[in-house]
Parts: structure tokens; sequence; C-alpha cells
């Protein structure tokens, strides 16, 4: 029988966070999604790890299900919606799996609150925009940025929405259109506001950040033909700087490498978070007899 998942409502200090939870079957893993998705992005994903550990998937806030916060989405701030979640909900020391804005949120835990964080996996994180401040990097999305936010504040129905991105992407999935119609419905117009007010969500400092991060961390790059986030020498150096860090790059993937390059993604957080299991040796058994 498949894992059974059941949805909840938790109230962080500032506004109610929307989270999907598996049941009890081993140590904890956290979800964390991107900018303008959802929880949802990780439905196919959880049943692969909910077999042998405790799958959590929150919406952030402003996002899905989640609550919403006037002027409040600087990436650590986000952040100090999850730093209660793990405290209250998860209850003990977890792995952190972050896409994009999900991998920030997982490397600031990580290094402001290492006894939440057992391993953090950021997957194709905007970590290191602030190293170069004059090639554009902040405002590198600024265009598609600006259309979702304007999407996600018209008043178009999910079917309509669904319809036209159909119609502008013929040969994306229908599946495809209808996840991203379903966000754009229940997003935050907002959350994009400082993304396009030169980058001002990203208030922190990647030499600062990487340097306290003080448990494994494993940065994966998408293909940098197809657009990556993060830099080879950005993730050169952050393993330099801290040798708890290390990265991979995923050949020919997309920036959702979770989606495009599936398997390899499941694999690859499998080995990273992998605990050794907890046997008894001889002796104790003996004892226990």
């Amino acid at each position: 029988m498949p894992p059974q998942f059941t949805s909840n409502k938790y109230d962080a200090p500032e506004t109610s966070l929307a989270y999907d939870a598996g049941p009890n079957n081993g140590p904890p893993v956290v979800f964390i999604h991107g900018l303008g998705a959802r929880r949802q992005d990780w439905t196919s994903l959880l049943p692969e790890f909910a077999t042998i550990r405790q799958v959590f998937a929150p919406d952030l806030r402003g996002h899905g299900d989640s609550g919403r916060v006037q002027g409040g989405y600087r990436f650590t701030q986000y952040a100090e919606d999850i730093v209660p979640f793990l405290r209250d909900v998860v209850g003990e020391p977890a792995a952190l799996v972050g896409h994009s804005l999900g991998g920030v949120i997982a490397t600031v835990i990580a290094a402001d609150h290492p006894e939440l964080v057992t391993t953090a996996i950021a997957v194709d994180p905007p970590l290191f925009s602030k190293r170069h401040p004059d090639d554009g990097n902040p405002t590198k999305y600024r265009e598609r940025f600006k259309r979702a936010q304007d999407l996600a504040a018209s008043d178009m129905t999910e079917i309509g929405l669904f319809t036209m991105l159909q119609k502008r992407s013929p040969d994306r999935p229908a599946y495809v259109s209808r996840a991203l119609a379903r966000n754009l419905i229940k997003l935050d117009p907002d959350v994009f506001t400082l993304a396009l007010d030169g980058g001002k969500q990203l208030d922190f400092d990647p030499d600062d950040l990487i340097g306290r991060v003080t448990c494994p961390m494993l940065i994966m790059r998408a293909d940098p033909e197809n657009g990556s986030a993060v830099k080879e020498e950005d993730a050169k150096w952050a393993a330099e700087k801290n040798p708890l860090v290390s990265h991979i790059l995923i050949e020919g993937s997309a920036h959702e490498i979770h989606h495009s390059h599936r398997d390899e993604f499941v694999k690859k957080v499998h080995e990273f978070i992998y605990v050794e299991p907890d046997v008894e040796s001889p002796e104790s058994e003996a004892v226990n007899d």
C-alpha cells in the first residue's frame, strides 16, 4: 500500500502555513518549493522518500494555501516561518531539500539554526547573485517574474489561465499548464515585487552564509546551457570556502531539475541524505534477551 499523506495547517508567528506530511517511517526530510510554486510541486516525488522517511512539504508564505504577508517577501523572511515549523511540527533535526528560493531558505536555516538541520540540499539556488552585481543576475528573470505577477494579479479564472498558457506554449504538457495555472491563482502577486525592484529580496551575504553552514550541504546545479542559476565558479568557490559544501552538475537538466531529471534527482538526494540504519550489535541483543 502506498504511503498516505495528510494536509494540515500550522500557525507560524506571522501567518499560517499549509503543509503535507507523510507517515512517520524514519528520519524527517522537508521539501521546500521555489518562487511562484506550491507544495504540490513535490507531490510525485514524495512517495520515493516516504517509505523510509517522514516527509514534509509546506507552502511558503504568499504561495498555495498559506497566508499572505504584505511586503514580507525577503528571502530570510520566508525562513522565519520555516524555523518554528521545524521546531513545532517536525520536532527533530531534519534534512532540508529546497529548489531555487527553497534552496536559499534551506541554506539560511542551516547557517542560522544548525540544531534543526542534519543535511541541506540546495537545488539550483540563486545564492550567488550578489557576487556578480554587474552581470544582471538579480534581474535575470525580470520579464518572467513580471509576466507571472501580472497574471497572478489579473481577474482571469483558472480555466482561462490554463487555456492562455496552452496557447502560448502548445508543446507544453497539459498537466504542466494546469499546475502553472493553479499556482498563479493561489499566488500573492506581491511575492515578485522585491525581485522586480533590483533583486531586493536577496537580503543575505553569500560569503557570510556559506561560511556559517555546519552540516553537510550539496549544491545541485542545472545545466548552464539551460539557464542554470548557479555558475560553476560560484559552486567551486563555495566548496573551497566551506569543506562541508559539495556540488554536482546534472547534465542536460533545466532549472527544475527535480522534474527534467527526476530519477537522477531522486537518486542523488537519497545518496546524500542517507542515514546508516541503527542496528543493534549481537552483544546488545544478547543483553536484551
